[in-house]
């Protein structure tokens, strides 16, 4: 129960009444934090997900932008090569900004997912298809556009999940306005 200001004394009626969940509320909040600016476990997990899938697809798409590059080298001018994985995975990005967006949005991004899904497909046929024919090649040389990919809708997972939790906190602080 909140104690009364020092020059006050508690009135006979104030002792006796339950405290109301509003009261409890109030004593719980962390004083240093808005009520809006508090940090829950479920957002440092999403969080830690969310970074845990973005670095992997970086090591999975710089690891085929490689794999992609030492392709055209063989067959292409340097100059040319260089710049050639971009043709896989300019697409790839755009499409992948877009189906954040969309998601951010609340809005579907079926194209998208059809180009980057075609994009991560065509890098992962090139980069098997110029391995060597061992099972180990194909899983080495196949797995990181796969991994992109799965990277990446588990990002966009984790984005979506987050926007679904503000969405829900703000409806629930309309409602009680």
């Amino acid at each position: 129960m909140l104690s009364p200001a020092p020059n006050q004394q508690p009135s006979p009626d104030s002792m006796d009444r339950p405290q109301h969940r509003s009261d409890r509320r109030r004593m719980q909040q962390n004083p240093h934090l808005p009520a809006g600016r508090r940090i829950s476990h479920a957002t440092i997990l999403i969080v830690a997900i969310a970074v845990c899938a973005a670095c992997l697809l970086g090591w999975s798409v710089a690891y085929t932008y490689g794999q992609l590059r030492t392709i055209a080298e063989g067959m292409l001018p340097d100059a040319v090569a260089r710049w050639w994985p971009l043709a896989v995975y300019g697409p790839w990005f755009v499409a992948a900004l877009s189906i954040l967006r969309a998601t951010v949005q609340h809005r579907r991004a079926r194209r998208s997912w059809g180009v980057l899904l075609t994009a991560s497909a065509m890098a992962a046929a090139l980069c098997v298809g110029h391995s060597s024919r061992s099972l180990m090649a194909f899983v080495m040389f196949g797995v990181p556009p796969v991994t992109a990919l799965v990277c990446f809708w588990e990002l966009i997972g984790q984005v979506s999940t987050r926007c679904r939790i503000r969405q829900g906190a703000h409806a629930q602080r309309s409602a009680r306005t």
